[in-house]
This record gives structure tokens, sequence and C-alpha cells, in this order.
């Protein structure tokens, strides 16, 4: 018989009998009509493969089928604990029944097995067999417990996962590879032998389970539901290119946003706070490794000199800077065609300078925080003449000029002190600026005086500022005067994908017109393919930050990013965040917060919302703290060990791995 035959025999089995007596003509002849004018023909040409049936697995045509059965299931679930088998590669389908249960009868159940357990566990001596013991009476109790407390109800549940493979290597390979998942997820599957009919009819979607007798489980409501994948708190968006930000403290899964997606992520900017000692900044080095990997441009704004190491590791370049560093960064000199004020490019050198000065009196602002509207418009004219001066305004495009070229500011002090001698009352009235700037180019602060001699050939750039954390004016120019340099180098490339660091960013917050630059680029930073994650923990600052036009800077700020993580908070921080920002949270986001665990987090994803836990990875460990790398995994030195010899991959990953290389090109 062929597979047309048995699907007419299937869902027509008593077409061939004759009628019994009794039963209408006009039934008969109907039924007898239409197996006349069934098309057999067409329906063997539509299924002309075989079926064979084997003890464990059964073939039809090109395609190989096998059934795994269920019999046992992990004594505590959490929500969406099956997600990992359910993003396993492969044809992999999860059958599952769910069947009502006499209460009474669970109940009474339960009780017996409590009766019997209790009355092993006086005559047992063993310990492994004591503890197997009591797990039972544990579970049993808990059972009972969640029942009487009218929390759930009782249920059978049963689960079949059907697997289908183009050959029968390859399905005893995908075999191999879910059952190990299974076991890793506490579960025991079993092949049905013999009963291969059955259980391929039981995966087919007629609602009929024929292995109903030899897979149920005694369950209640409550971690039956766990088998389905219904959590509004997943924030799982798992490509290739996501990023992965750690854990869900209650599902268990993984949170991965895929920030390269424009139609779910409106921007790649990230804020993350937490009080000192929760672990942000293991956080953020934890992306920086991350992001290296996936090969990243990284800029890091260093206040505390926590990120060199990690740095100098991978190979990055650290930028140390003092009053008197030897690398410099030039705050005349530009460095991108782009113009912030137009987010456009332009090759006329004239509209490149006229932008750069008004983006030097925020500059000058910081240098002098008192400076009046009279002295920015008399410095608009001294800086302008400086450029004219250094003859750079000849050339068409700015790759033909190098860094010594560029004006800086001992040109911009010559120029003021000509004014001295052709216009006593203009230069009376920036004379307070010309002493401050004369510290900067003939005293002892020479950080901002002098050509860009920078370095950008590496592809992690660290400035580490905290030899300036004892001159608080001279780091907001630190801070401002870096941070025009990233946005011309960010701006340059809008296809390079870029990612901006900036811890304990209230620093920067402190100066209004610092505060107003890091607000407009924050917010400008996706069109160029870069995002910028800002950290802190000083959350009160921020807050009372604002922008010259008033506007609050840790709201605008965090308002900006699409993505916030919060650690722990002291509980005037919980209530600023809650008030001041405006953020809603429930009474058990509220407690993590005040509980300030390391480690554990509230991340927010635009609407979506998740209790997230960072995990370092054993070599993420070993390289952000080599000490307690070696005590958790006892080694003695903190050498990278051989991972290439512990992955372990089967067959059809292997092959699904060189596809996507094939792919890639």
């Amino acid at each position: 018989m062929n597979f047309g035959d048995k699907l007419i025999d299937f869902f027509m089995p008593n077409s061939t009998k004759k009628p019994s007596e009794g039963q209408e003509i006009l039934q008969i002849e109907t039924s007898e009509n239409f197996l006349d004018l069934l098309d057999k023909d067409n329906i063997h040409s539509l299924y002309p493969f075989s079926w064979e049936q084997y003890p464990t697995y059964v073939q039809s045509g090109e395609n190989f089928m096998r059934v795994l059965a269920i019999v046992d299931y992990p004594k505590r679930v959490y929500g969406n604990w099956l997600s990992e088998l359910k993003r396993k590669k492969g044809q992999i389908n999860i059958v599952q029944f769910v069947n009502g249960a006499s209460n009474a009868e669970m109940v009474q159940y339960y009780k017996k097995t409590i009766e019997n357990k209790e009355a092993e566990l006086l005559n047992t001596y063993d310990r492994y067999k004591q503890k197997v013991l009591q797990q039972y009476i544990d579970s049993a109790n808990m059972q009972l417990d969640k029942y009487l407390d009218n929390t759930t109800t009782f249920v059978y549940q049963h689960m079949l996962i059907y697997l289908r493979a183009d050959s029968l290597s390859q399905l005893d390979d995908l075999t191999e590879n879910v059952k190990n998942t299974l076991t890793k997820l506490q579960m025991k599957p079993l092949v049905p032998v013999k009963a291969t009919f059955q259980a391929f009819w039981s995966t087919m979607p007629i609602a009929d389970n024929l292995l109903e007798e030899y897979t149920y489980k005694e369950s209640n409501t409550e971690v039956a539901s766990s088998m389905f994948p219904f959590d509004d708190a997943e924030i799982l968006d798992l490509k290739p290119r996501s990023d992965i930000m750690g854990i869900n403290k209650d599902t268990n899964s993984l949170i991965a946003i895929d920030m390269l997606d424009k139609n779910k992520t409106l921007n790649q900017n990230m804020v993350v706070i937490g009080t000192s000692g929760v672990g942000k900044t293991t956080y953020m080095i934890q992306q920086i490794l991350r992001y290296a990997i996936l090969g990243y441009k990284i800029f890091i704004i260093d206040p505390e000199n926590e990120y060199s190491a990690i740095v100098e590791l991978l190979g990055g370049t650290v930028l140390h800077l003092t009053s008197n560093a030897q690398y410099k960064i030039n705050p005349l000199e530009i460095f991108s065609e782009e113009l912030v004020s137009a987010d456009e490019a332009v090759t006329n050198l004239d509209e490149l300078v006229k932008d750069k000065i008004q983006r030097l009196k925020t500059f000058f602002e910081v240098l002098k925080s008192d400076i009046s509207q009279v002295e920015k418009s008399i410095l608009d004219g001294v800086v302008k003449q400086a450029y004219i001066n250094s003859g750079v305004l000849k050339y068409d495009r700015l790759r033909e000029i190098n860094h010594t070229q560029w004006p800086t500011l001992s040109n911009v002090y010559d120029e003021l002190e000509k004014l001295k001698g052709k216009d006593a009352d203009r230069f009376d009235r920036v004379k307070d600026f010309y002493y401050i700037l004369e510290s900067y180019t003939r005293g002892s602060n020479s950080l901002f005086d002098g050509h860009t001699n920078v370095n950008l050939d590496t592809n992690i750039v660290s400035f580490d500022l905290k030899a300036l954390q004892s001159e608080k004016e001279v780091q907001s120019g630190a801070y401002l005067n870096v941070f025009n340099f990233l946005w011309d180098e960010i701006t340059k490339n809008r296809t390079e994908r870029k990612k901006m660091f900036v811890d304990e960013f209230h620093f920067l917050t402190l100066n209004q017109s610092a505060a107003t630059f890091f607000h407009q680029a924050y917010k400008r930073f996706r069109k160029y393919n870069a995002g910028a994650i800002a950290g802190t923990q000083q959350i009160q600052d921020v807050i009372e930050g604002t922008t010259e036009t008033g506007q609050n800077i840790g709201e605008a700020i965090i308002g900006n990013s699409f993505t916030k993580v919060f650690f722990g908070l002291d509980g005037k921080g919980v209530d600023d965040v809650v008030t001041k920002l405006r953020l809603k949270t429930s009474d058990k986001e509220r407690k993590l917060l005040e509980r300030k665990r390391q480690g554990e987090a509230l991340i927010i994803y635009g609407s979506q919302r998740a209790f997230m836990k960072v995990e370092l990875t054993e070599e993420e460990l070993r390289l952000i703290d080599p000490e307690k790398y070696q005590e958790r995994y006892q080694v003695e030195t903190a050498e990278q060990p051989d991972y290439k010899a512990r992955v372990v991959l089967a067959p059809s990953e292997i092959e699904q791995l060189k596809d996507l290389k094939r792919k890639e090109g």
C-alpha cells in the first residue's frame, strides 16, 4: 500500500466496508460516489515516497524522524526555562499535553508519597538515598502547600519532542545534541523503542496522545505554565550581531538587544547608574570587552584611571592627561568636515572655522566661568585672525593640512598681546581672560597648548584624567576638549561602528556649557552609527546639573538613552530617580534598587523591563580580576587557558558555522 492509499485509509478507515442493514441507500451511494470521484493517482503523485517504520525512527522519503518522550522533569523551574531548547538550530518541535487531574486524588497521592518516603527514610542509612528521599518529601509538601494556599490546582503534563533531519546520521547527531541540552535542563528523555508509530502520531496536530500512560507527570498549574514562553520580562532579541547585556534574573535566559535594529532600538545610547561597590564599573568593562571582540572603535573617558589596565591588555592606547602631559589634543584643530550645528559635511574651510570658533567659545567658558558676551565677541575676531595667520584657510580639504599647521592657544595668546598694543579699550575688556590664558601657554598648565600628537591607529583609545582631579577647572576643560576631539573623530565615518564610554559623567554636568555640549552630541550620535554609554554613581549631581537653556541635564541625557541600567542606589538616589526623572517603579523594582546587591540591576529597554544579573565569563574574569579568577577556577596562574580544546561542537553545528562564514564572505 502506498502513502496515498494510507492517507485515504487513515481519514476514511471504514470506506470499504459494506453498509449495515437499515442504513440509508442515499448515504451508501454518496460514500461510494465520493470514493469514485477521488483522484487517487494525483494523491499518489503528490506523495510518491515510501513509509518505513523502524524501532527508533521513521523514514518517509528523504525525511528521517524521531520522537523523544520526556519521562522526568526538574524539581524546580522558572519562567521560560525551556528557552535554551527553543533556540537550538534544527527541525525541533516541542509537543505538550496538559490534562486536568482530580484534586482529591492528587492530595491523597501526595499524602501517601510523604508517608511512604518518610517511613523509608527512617530505615535508610545511605547518605545519598537519604537526600533523594528527602527531595521527594520536600517536593510533595511543596505541592500540597501551594494547593492549600489556593494558588494552584493539579494537572498531568506530557511532553514529546519531534526531530527531523535529511539523513540518519544528521538525525542521530541532532538527537544527541538535544539530549545533552535536556540533560542540562534536568529533564530525562527516552526514545520509545518499538512504539515509533504511537510516538509519531502523538506529535501530529490531531490532539491525540497515544503515549499518555507512559509520559504523564503529576504537576500543578504554576509549574505547567512555566513550560510556555508567556513572560513579559523577557528582553531577548538574539541575533549574531546582538549585544548580550546580562542574564535575566527571573527567567535565567539571556538579555540580548540588537542595537543596530533601528526599527526596535531608537538609539544606541545607554546610561549605567549605581552607587559605589554594586558593579557599575565592572559591567562597563565587560561591555568594552564584548564590543572589542566585535571590532567596534571604542573611545573611553576615564576620570579615575579604572580602564587603563584592560585597554592595555587589549592592545589599545591609554593617554594619561596631566597639566604638562606629553600627549596633546589641540583645541583649535578641526578633525571633521561635519558641521555640529547642521550635521552636514562641507568642504568650505571658512565655514568649518566659523563652526569651530563657536565650539571654542564653550571651551573658553570652561577656562573662565564668568566670561561675558563682550569677551566672547572680541575673542571671536582674535581667534579668526589666528586661523588666518596660520595659513590653513588657503586649503580646500582638511586632509591637505597636517597637525603642525593648525594654530594653537599660544597663537591666540599672541594675537591678544597684539591687541594690547593696537586697541587698549578692547584689550581691557578681555584682560582677565588674557592672564588666564597665559597660565595655559606660558605657565605650568600646558595640557591644551601645542599641536595634536595623539595616535589613533588602535581600535581602543582611553583618556585617563585622574591626575587632573585636584584641578577642577582644568579637568572640566580636559573633558570638553577631549569630547570635542571625539565628536570630530566619530563624525568622520558614518559606517564604522563606534562606542564612546564616559564614566563618572557627573563631573561633566558640573559645568553648564560642558553639559550643554555633551547633551547635544549625545542626541546626534545615532546618525553616525555610534552610541554613548555614560556611567555615574552620583545621580544627585547629574539630576541637579542644567544646560544653558535651564534643561535638567540628567533628565535630558537619561531621556535620550533608549537603554537604561540601574544598579543599587541609596534611598535618596531611588527617590530622585522616581520623582525628578519621573521614572515609575514597582515595589519589587524599588526593593531591588534599595538592596544594592552587587551584580544585580534593573534594565529598561524602551518600554520593556527586566531584572538582570551581571555574570562574568571565565575569560572576562581572568582579564578583569586575575586573583579572583585563580581563586574561583583553582589555577596557579592567570594565563589564558586553551579554550579551543574545550569547545565540543556537533557536526551539524560545525556545518552551520561554516555556512554562516560562507554567507558573510
